[in-house]
């Protein structure tokens, strides 16, 4: 068997290589090359490629509820289905579907004063919202806060249709992928036969990168009342490992 040969590229490579990159995506910031030869007539490149597609987010998920006391479990009860029932009916008179509001937790507490006494109950219900119109996610807290909603524990930015969007930065990835490996034979004077090996090396799960960091996500307009939302953009990025057999 021959050695292992490692190639050096020239930095005249490295612009070639930079130039494959579209002006939205980013070439990977670390790329493993390696020429060997495993048998006498079988030599293989390994490259990786990795896309990132940014992306709006499509849908917001609220988590909201409604805490209510009372001096019996029914007084506790009956205040805080109050409130939900009215805030579902709230947020159904915004377009929300049943379907897209759940009851995520429900509970219900002894309350004490300093002494260890009993004086009371707390109950407490926690909804999660799917708005899928994102841009009525502000609406649908204001509706909600207004109907009797006391708690409001974040908000989560989606894309509905992630999957297809990692798929197609799969592929952009192993496209990007053969390029490199194509100049890096054609340094070497050889020339690409087959792939032998792809390796997906990443998971397919998507970053919010938020419109403004100094607001976060919700943020309330100074020349209205109405609370806005600042949905920003999603990353979802994908990154393979291509092994090709050149000759």
């Amino acid at each position: 068997m021959k050695k292992l040969a490692v190639l050096a590229l020239t930095a005249g490579l490295a612009l070639v290589l930079a130039g494959c990159a579209s002006s939205n995506t980013p070439v990977p910031t670390e790329t493993t090359v390696h020429l060997q030869q495993e048998r006498e007539k079988d030599d293989t490149i390994t490259v990786s490629g990795r896309m990132e597609l940014e992306v709006p987010p499509d849908v917001a998920k609220i988590s909201i509820g409604v805490s209510s006391q009372g001096s019996t479990p029914e007084a506790a009860r009956e205040e805080n289905a109050t409130a939900i029932n009215a805030t579902l009916a709230a947020l159904e008179e915004l377009g929300i579907e049943e379907k897209d509001m759940q009851t995520s937790s429900i509970n219900l507490w002894n309350r004490y004063d300093n002494n260890g006494n009993r004086n009371g109950y707390r109950m407490s219900t926690d909804l999660t919202v799917y708005v899928r119109d994102i841009e009525k996610a502000g609406d649908a807290i204001d509706a909600a806060i207004a109907a009797g909603t006391n708690e409001l524990n974040g908000i989560e930015y989606l894309v509905s249709n992630r999957d297809e969007l990692y798929n197609q930065a799969l592929t952009d990835a192993i496209a990007l992928a053969r390029e490199k490996a194509e100049a890096l034979a054609a340094a070497a004077n050889k020339a690409l036969v087959e792939v032998k090996q792809v390796d997906e090396t990443s998971r397919a799960a998507a970053t919010v990168k938020e419109y403004n960091p100094a607001t976060g996500g919700i943020a309330v307009a100074e020349d209205t009342v109405k609370t806005s939302i600042r949905p920003g953009s999603t990353s979802i990025s994908a990154e393979v490992q291509v092994v090709f057999r050149v000759e």
